[in-house]
């Protein structure tokens, strides 16, 4: 591979002339003088090029020492990103069983329940009467078992009906509530007016 040519007035190129050429330029004020302008210029631009390359080398050197704390960056990141994952689902199964929780005990849910338990001990109830009718079933066990299932109708009939008020009062609290948010104090749900004190006599 062949080199480079040297500029005008690098040491490479005046140790090719030969001894007139010199004398010649030395002669030559002018062109002596702008060989050793580009002379000093080529030096210059060695200068740059060799402290851009150990710059280069520098820097090169800092990337490498960088490089396991890089590798341990990264490593760490991946551990923690899996980490959030597993987080993220078990959050999002609890959230699940919390719907479900909630809505297999929410107040409506637990109506229909009581409603349920309602018919069927009213339906047992016809059940064994008809059994007593058509004598299919003795006297003791009818009372035994009829007794039963009336005394269990009864307790989720009042059950029954004690929620549905709770949820009718809870109701009306909320349309109240909503027709005058802020009362005359500034407090939510207050009446707009107070009935005067009855002073004793």
């Amino acid at each position: 591979m062949s080199r480079p040519a040297a500029p005008p007035g690098s040491p490479r190129r005046l140790g090719a002339l030969s001894t007139a050429q010199l004398r010649a330029l030395l002669q030559d004020e002018p062109r002596l003088q702008r060989a050793a302008r580009l002379s000093r210029k080529f030096q210059s631009l060695q200068l740059e090029r060799e402290m851009c390359l150990a710059s280069n080398c520098t820097q090169a050197r800092v990337n490498l020492s960088l490089r396991p704390r890089l590798e341990d960056g990264k490593a760490s990141l991946a551990i923690k990103y899996q980490e959030l994952q597993e987080i993220r689902e078990a959050c999002w199964d609890k959230q699940q069983r919390l719907e479900v929780y909630l809505e297999k005990w929410s107040p409506q849910s637990a109506l229909g329940q009581l409603q349920a338990k309602l018919d069927a001990s009213e339906a047992e109830s016809e059940a064994q009467i008809k059994q007593f009718l058509a004598q299919d079933l003795p006297l003791e066990s009818f009372l035994e078992s009829f007794c039963q299932s009336r005394t269990r109708s009864h307790v989720c009939r009042t059950q029954l009906e004690k929620l549905q008020e709770l949820l009718q009062k809870d109701q009306v609290q909320k349309d109240q509530v909503g027709r005058d948010p802020v009362g005359p104090v500034g407090c939510p749900g207050a009446p707009a007016s107070m009935p005067p004190a009855r002073l004793a006599p």
